[in-house]
Protein backbone atom coordinates (compact mmCIF):
# COMPACT_ATOMS: atom_id res chain seq x y z
CA UNK A 1 0.00 0.00 0.00
CA UNK A 2 1.55 3.69 -1.34
CA UNK A 3 1.67 6.04 1.98
CA UNK A 4 -1.01 8.45 1.98
CA UNK A 5 -0.25 12.08 2.61
CA UNK A 6 -3.96 13.51 3.31
CA UNK A 7 -6.63 12.79 6.07
CA UNK A 8 -7.48 9.48 6.85
CA UNK A 9 -11.21 10.03 5.58
CA UNK A 10 -13.03 12.77 3.83
CA UNK A 11 -16.95 12.73 4.74
CA UNK A 12 -18.38 13.53 1.31
CA UNK A 13 -21.63 15.77 1.53
CA UNK A 14 -24.05 16.76 -1.68
CA UNK A 15 -26.59 19.23 -0.67
CA UNK A 16 -29.07 21.01 -2.89
CA UNK A 17 -31.65 23.46 -0.70
CA UNK A 18 -30.04 21.80 2.19
CA UNK A 19 -30.14 24.67 4.43
CA UNK A 20 -33.22 23.39 6.95
CA UNK A 21 -30.82 19.90 6.44
CA UNK A 22 -27.59 20.53 7.46
CA UNK A 23 -27.52 21.62 11.11
CA UNK A 24 -28.24 18.12 12.08
CA UNK A 25 -25.42 16.10 10.29
CA UNK A 26 -23.06 18.50 11.02
CA UNK A 27 -23.45 18.46 14.53
CA UNK A 28 -23.59 14.95 14.71
CA UNK A 29 -20.03 15.08 12.80
CA UNK A 30 -18.81 17.46 15.17
CA UNK A 31 -19.36 14.92 17.64
CA UNK A 32 -17.15 12.09 16.06
CA UNK A 33 -15.21 10.40 18.06
CA UNK A 34 -11.98 9.34 15.72
CA UNK A 35 -8.94 10.58 16.72
CA UNK A 36 -6.95 10.47 12.92
CA UNK A 37 -7.03 13.55 11.07
CA UNK A 38 -10.38 13.56 8.75
CA UNK A 39 -11.83 16.31 6.71
CA UNK A 40 -15.95 17.14 5.97
CA UNK A 41 -16.16 18.17 1.98
CA UNK A 42 -19.73 19.35 1.10
CA UNK A 43 -20.54 20.32 -2.22
CA UNK A 44 -23.38 22.74 -2.55
CA UNK A 45 -25.59 21.83 -5.85
CA UNK A 46 -26.70 25.51 -6.42
CA UNK A 47 -26.51 28.50 -4.10
CA UNK A 48 -30.67 28.95 -3.88
CA UNK A 49 -30.49 28.88 -0.13
CA UNK A 50 -28.97 30.05 3.11
CA UNK A 51 -27.04 27.14 3.15
CA UNK A 52 -23.40 28.80 2.61
CA UNK A 53 -24.45 30.50 6.25
CA UNK A 54 -25.55 27.59 7.67
CA UNK A 55 -21.92 26.03 7.00
CA UNK A 56 -20.24 29.11 7.90
CA UNK A 57 -20.99 28.46 11.14
CA UNK A 58 -19.91 25.49 11.75
CA UNK A 59 -15.97 26.03 9.93
CA UNK A 60 -14.57 26.19 13.69
CA UNK A 61 -15.51 23.04 15.03
CA UNK A 62 -15.12 20.53 11.51
CA UNK A 63 -12.24 20.68 9.20
CA UNK A 64 -14.85 21.91 6.31
CA UNK A 65 -14.14 22.23 2.79
CA UNK A 66 -16.73 23.19 0.70
CA UNK A 67 -17.16 22.99 -3.05
CA UNK A 68 -19.79 25.73 -4.53
CA UNK A 69 -21.74 25.29 -7.60
CA UNK A 70 -23.29 28.39 -8.38
CA UNK A 71 -26.22 26.98 -10.75
CA UNK A 72 -27.24 23.33 -9.78
CA UNK A 73 -26.24 20.60 -11.79
CA UNK A 74 -27.89 17.72 -10.20
CA UNK A 75 -26.72 15.44 -7.78
CA UNK A 76 -23.97 12.73 -9.97
CA UNK A 77 -21.96 15.97 -10.93
CA UNK A 78 -22.27 16.92 -6.83
CA UNK A 79 -21.04 13.44 -5.87
CA UNK A 80 -18.19 13.42 -8.53
CA UNK A 81 -17.18 16.90 -7.72
CA UNK A 82 -17.00 15.90 -4.12
CA UNK A 83 -15.21 12.64 -4.96
CA UNK A 84 -12.83 14.93 -6.88
CA UNK A 85 -12.17 17.20 -4.17
CA UNK A 86 -11.98 14.46 -1.21
CA UNK A 87 -8.04 14.59 -0.34
CA UNK A 88 -8.80 11.32 2.13
CA UNK A 89 -7.75 8.20 2.15
CA UNK A 90 -11.21 6.61 2.87
CA UNK A 91 -13.88 8.46 1.01
CA UNK A 92 -17.20 8.34 3.44
CA UNK A 93 -20.44 9.04 1.04
CA UNK A 94 -22.94 10.88 3.82
CA UNK A 95 -26.23 12.88 2.26
CA UNK A 96 -27.44 15.61 3.99
CA UNK A 97 -30.30 13.87 5.49
CA UNK A 98 -28.60 11.18 7.56
CA UNK A 99 -27.41 10.85 11.12
CA UNK A 100 -24.68 9.70 11.75
CA UNK A 101 -23.84 8.29 15.08
CA UNK A 102 -20.24 9.15 16.96
CA UNK A 103 -18.78 6.58 15.92
CA UNK A 104 -19.13 6.60 11.99
CA UNK A 105 -15.69 7.68 10.65
CA UNK A 106 -14.00 5.20 12.96
CA UNK A 107 -15.50 2.58 11.99
CA UNK A 108 -15.17 3.22 8.16
CA UNK A 109 -11.72 3.21 8.88
CA UNK A 110 -11.61 0.18 10.64
CA UNK A 111 -12.87 -1.60 7.37
CA UNK A 112 -9.94 -0.72 5.73
CA UNK A 113 -7.52 -1.30 7.61
CA UNK A 114 -6.83 -5.30 5.77
CA UNK A 115 -5.63 -3.58 2.65
CA UNK A 116 -8.68 -5.76 0.59
CA UNK A 117 -10.76 -3.85 -1.61
CA UNK A 118 -13.96 -3.63 0.39
CA UNK A 119 -17.09 -1.19 -0.23
CA UNK A 120 -18.35 -0.51 3.35
CA UNK A 121 -22.68 0.17 3.53
CA UNK A 122 -24.34 2.20 6.06
CA UNK A 123 -28.14 0.83 5.69
CA UNK A 124 -30.27 3.78 6.16
CA UNK A 125 -33.25 3.54 8.46
CA UNK A 126 -36.38 6.11 7.14
CA UNK A 127 -38.08 7.60 10.18
CA UNK A 128 -41.53 9.11 9.87
CA UNK A 129 -43.98 11.26 11.69
CA UNK A 130 -47.04 10.31 13.10
CA UNK A 131 -49.13 9.55 9.35
CA UNK A 132 -51.86 7.64 8.25
CA UNK A 133 -48.94 6.55 5.14
CA UNK A 134 -46.56 6.16 7.66
CA UNK A 135 -48.84 3.66 10.18
CA UNK A 136 -49.81 1.65 6.96
CA UNK A 137 -47.51 1.42 5.09
CA UNK A 138 -43.55 3.69 5.58
CA UNK A 139 -42.40 1.95 8.53
CA UNK A 140 -43.36 -1.39 8.15
CA UNK A 141 -41.80 -0.89 4.48
CA UNK A 142 -38.89 0.31 6.23
CA UNK A 143 -38.64 -2.79 8.55
CA UNK A 144 -38.73 -4.88 5.21
CA UNK A 145 -36.13 -2.95 3.68
CA UNK A 146 -33.75 -3.09 6.19
CA UNK A 147 -34.39 -7.25 6.83
CA UNK A 148 -33.66 -7.76 2.54
CA UNK A 149 -30.67 -5.73 3.31
CA UNK A 150 -29.18 -7.74 5.99
CA UNK A 151 -30.32 -10.89 4.22
CA UNK A 152 -28.92 -10.67 0.81
CA UNK A 153 -26.24 -13.08 -0.19
CA UNK A 154 -23.20 -11.14 -0.73
CA UNK A 155 -23.52 -11.26 -4.91
CA UNK A 156 -26.46 -9.13 -4.71
CA UNK A 157 -25.38 -6.56 -2.08
CA UNK A 158 -24.86 -4.09 -4.62
CA UNK A 159 -28.42 -3.80 -4.76
CA UNK A 160 -28.62 -1.48 -2.24
CA UNK A 161 -25.37 0.64 -2.32
CA UNK A 162 -27.12 4.03 -1.70
CA UNK A 163 -26.91 7.51 0.50
CA UNK A 164 -24.21 5.81 2.96
CA UNK A 165 -21.08 3.84 2.39
CA UNK A 166 -16.99 3.95 1.65
CA UNK A 167 -14.75 2.82 -0.42
CA UNK A 168 -10.47 3.66 -0.23
CA UNK A 169 -9.35 6.60 -2.74
CA UNK A 170 -7.78 3.50 -5.14
CA UNK A 171 -11.23 1.71 -4.85
CA UNK A 172 -12.59 4.88 -6.56
CA UNK A 173 -10.43 5.47 -9.02
CA UNK A 174 -10.46 2.59 -10.47
CA UNK A 175 -14.62 2.15 -10.26
CA UNK A 176 -14.67 5.69 -12.86
CA UNK A 177 -16.77 7.75 -10.94
CA UNK A 178 -20.55 8.10 -11.08
CA UNK A 179 -21.93 7.55 -14.56
CA UNK A 180 -23.76 10.75 -15.96
CA UNK A 181 -26.30 8.94 -17.73
CA UNK A 182 -27.79 7.58 -14.52
CA UNK A 183 -29.53 10.66 -12.85
CA UNK A 184 -31.37 8.45 -11.08
CA UNK A 185 -30.15 4.78 -9.60
CA UNK A 186 -26.44 6.14 -9.86
CA UNK A 187 -25.90 4.81 -6.49
CA UNK A 188 -26.55 0.63 -7.17
CA UNK A 189 -25.21 1.15 -10.74
CA UNK A 190 -21.99 2.25 -9.41
CA UNK A 191 -22.19 -0.08 -6.61
CA UNK A 192 -22.56 -3.33 -9.42
CA UNK A 193 -19.59 -1.83 -11.41
CA UNK A 194 -17.56 -2.23 -7.74
CA UNK A 195 -18.85 -5.92 -7.55
CA UNK A 196 -17.87 -6.66 -10.89
CA UNK A 197 -14.56 -5.31 -10.56
CA UNK A 198 -14.16 -7.50 -7.74
CA UNK A 199 -14.45 -5.50 -4.71
CA UNK A 200 -16.14 -7.27 -1.74
CA UNK A 201 -19.33 -5.43 -0.32
CA UNK A 202 -20.40 -5.29 2.93
CA UNK A 203 -23.02 -4.21 5.34
CA UNK A 204 -22.43 -3.30 8.77
CA UNK A 205 -25.48 -3.23 11.11
CA UNK A 206 -23.35 -0.67 13.68
CA UNK A 207 -23.23 1.91 10.63
CA UNK A 208 -27.26 1.53 10.18
CA UNK A 209 -28.50 5.44 10.37
CA UNK A 210 -31.55 7.44 10.39
CA UNK A 211 -33.20 8.95 7.10
CA UNK A 212 -34.76 11.90 7.59
CA UNK A 213 -36.09 12.41 3.80
CA UNK A 214 -38.08 9.76 3.07
CA UNK A 215 -40.99 9.99 0.84
CA UNK A 216 -43.92 10.99 3.50
CA UNK A 217 -46.78 10.37 1.04
CA UNK A 218 -47.82 8.22 -1.49
CA UNK A 219 -48.11 10.70 -3.95
CA UNK A 220 -44.19 11.28 -3.84
CA UNK A 221 -43.32 7.71 -3.40
CA UNK A 222 -45.59 6.27 -6.63
CA UNK A 223 -43.94 8.50 -8.62
CA UNK A 224 -40.43 8.04 -7.64
CA UNK A 225 -40.80 3.89 -8.16
CA UNK A 226 -41.68 4.52 -11.57
CA UNK A 227 -38.80 6.88 -11.76
CA UNK A 228 -36.80 3.97 -10.11
CA UNK A 229 -37.98 1.58 -12.89
CA UNK A 230 -37.66 3.79 -15.85
CA UNK A 231 -33.48 3.72 -14.24
CA UNK A 232 -33.64 -0.27 -14.37
CA UNK A 233 -34.50 0.02 -17.64
CA UNK A 234 -31.23 2.05 -18.58
CA UNK A 235 -29.28 -0.32 -16.44
CA UNK A 236 -30.49 -3.33 -18.05
CA UNK A 237 -29.48 -1.28 -21.49
CA UNK A 238 -25.97 -0.61 -20.27
CA UNK A 239 -25.66 -3.74 -18.50
CA UNK A 240 -28.15 -6.25 -19.38
CA UNK A 241 -31.03 -7.69 -17.59
CA UNK A 242 -30.93 -10.47 -15.10
CA UNK A 243 -28.71 -9.13 -12.92
CA UNK A 244 -30.61 -9.14 -9.78
CA UNK A 245 -32.56 -11.97 -8.95
CA UNK A 246 -36.43 -12.23 -7.96
CA UNK A 247 -38.19 -13.96 -5.60
CA UNK A 248 -40.37 -16.79 -7.51
CA UNK A 249 -44.17 -16.31 -7.47
CA UNK A 250 -45.87 -18.71 -5.64
CA UNK A 251 -49.25 -19.67 -4.25
CA UNK A 252 -53.21 -17.92 -5.51
CA UNK A 253 -52.62 -14.50 -3.73
CA UNK A 254 -49.06 -13.95 -4.57
CA UNK A 255 -50.02 -14.69 -8.29
CA UNK A 256 -53.37 -12.62 -7.89
CA UNK A 257 -51.07 -10.11 -6.39
CA UNK A 258 -49.20 -10.05 -9.34
CA UNK A 259 -51.95 -10.21 -11.48
CA UNK A 260 -53.27 -6.50 -9.86
CA UNK A 261 -49.32 -5.15 -10.26
CA UNK A 262 -49.61 -6.03 -14.09
CA UNK A 263 -53.06 -4.73 -15.12
CA UNK A 264 -52.49 -1.57 -13.07
CA UNK A 265 -48.50 -0.66 -14.78
CA UNK A 266 -50.37 -1.93 -17.89
CA UNK A 267 -53.23 1.28 -17.31
CA UNK A 268 -51.10 3.60 -16.11
CA UNK A 269 -47.93 4.86 -17.88
CA UNK A 270 -46.63 7.75 -16.90
CA UNK A 271 -44.54 9.27 -13.93
CA UNK A 272 -47.61 11.91 -13.16
CA UNK A 273 -50.09 9.62 -13.83
CA UNK A 274 -48.66 7.92 -10.86
CA UNK A 275 -48.55 10.80 -9.08
CA UNK A 276 -52.32 11.45 -9.74
CA UNK A 277 -53.05 7.84 -8.37
CA UNK A 278 -50.85 8.87 -5.07
CA UNK A 279 -53.30 11.71 -4.42
CA UNK A 280 -55.94 9.35 -4.28
CA UNK A 281 -54.44 6.80 -2.36
CA UNK A 282 -53.56 9.14 0.22
CA UNK A 283 -56.94 10.35 0.58
CA UNK A 284 -58.39 6.84 1.06
CA UNK A 285 -55.75 6.22 4.26
CA UNK A 286 -57.41 8.77 6.18
CA UNK A 287 -60.51 6.41 6.31
CA UNK A 288 -59.14 3.16 5.73
CA UNK A 289 -57.94 0.50 8.14
CA UNK A 290 -54.10 0.73 8.49
CA UNK A 291 -53.40 -2.62 7.10
CA UNK A 292 -55.71 -2.54 3.67
CA UNK A 293 -54.66 0.95 3.42
CA UNK A 294 -51.13 -0.68 3.30
CA UNK A 295 -52.05 -3.20 0.47
CA UNK A 296 -53.04 -0.71 -1.32
CA UNK A 297 -49.54 1.88 -1.25
CA UNK A 298 -47.98 -0.71 -2.05
CA UNK A 299 -49.64 -2.40 -5.19
CA UNK A 300 -49.67 1.03 -6.59
CA UNK A 301 -45.60 1.47 -5.43
CA UNK A 302 -45.13 -2.04 -7.44
CA UNK A 303 -47.12 -1.49 -9.88
CA UNK A 304 -45.33 1.97 -10.50
CA UNK A 305 -41.75 0.20 -10.84
CA UNK A 306 -43.05 -1.86 -12.97
CA UNK A 307 -44.48 0.46 -15.16
CA UNK A 308 -41.62 2.68 -15.25
CA UNK A 309 -39.48 -0.74 -15.93
CA UNK A 310 -41.74 -1.43 -19.12
CA UNK A 311 -43.25 2.40 -20.14
CA UNK A 312 -40.24 4.66 -19.14
CA UNK A 313 -38.01 6.86 -20.58
CA UNK A 314 -34.06 5.18 -20.98
CA UNK A 315 -33.14 9.50 -20.87
CA UNK A 316 -33.81 9.91 -17.63
CA UNK A 317 -32.72 13.71 -17.96
CA UNK A 318 -36.56 13.94 -18.13
CA UNK A 319 -37.27 12.82 -15.27
CA UNK A 320 -35.04 15.64 -13.07
CA UNK A 321 -38.20 17.40 -12.00
CA UNK A 322 -39.02 14.48 -9.65
CA UNK A 323 -36.35 15.44 -7.32
CA UNK A 324 -37.86 19.74 -7.65
CA UNK A 325 -41.21 18.26 -6.41
CA UNK A 326 -40.13 16.38 -3.26
CA UNK A 327 -37.74 19.42 -2.03
CA UNK A 328 -41.09 21.53 -2.82
CA UNK A 329 -43.41 19.59 -1.01
CA UNK A 330 -40.38 19.28 1.82
CA UNK A 331 -40.19 23.25 1.45
CA UNK A 332 -43.84 23.65 2.46
CA UNK A 333 -43.98 21.12 5.31
CA UNK A 334 -40.60 22.96 6.77
CA UNK A 335 -42.97 26.66 6.32
CA UNK A 336 -45.91 25.01 8.07
CA UNK A 337 -43.81 23.42 11.13
CA UNK A 338 -44.43 25.35 14.08
CA UNK A 339 -41.31 27.68 15.50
Amino acid sequence: MEPHHGPAASVIVPSHRGAHRLPVLLRSLADQDVEEPWEVVVVLDGVVDESPQVLEQWSDRLDLRVVVHTEPRGLVEALNDGFAAARGRVLIRCDDDLTPGPEMVRRHLAHHTTGQDVGVMGPTRDVFPDTPYAVAYGRPATARSLTATYARPAEQRWVAWAAHNSVTRPVWDRAGRFDPRFVYGQDSELGFRLAQAGVRLVVDPALELEHRGPALDTATRAPRAFVSGASRRLFEAVHGPAHSSAAPVAGFRAHLWQATVRAISTMVRSREGYARAGRLVDDALRVLPPRVGGRLVAVVVESAGRSGLRHGRTDLEVYKGQKSAELDRESDREQRRPK
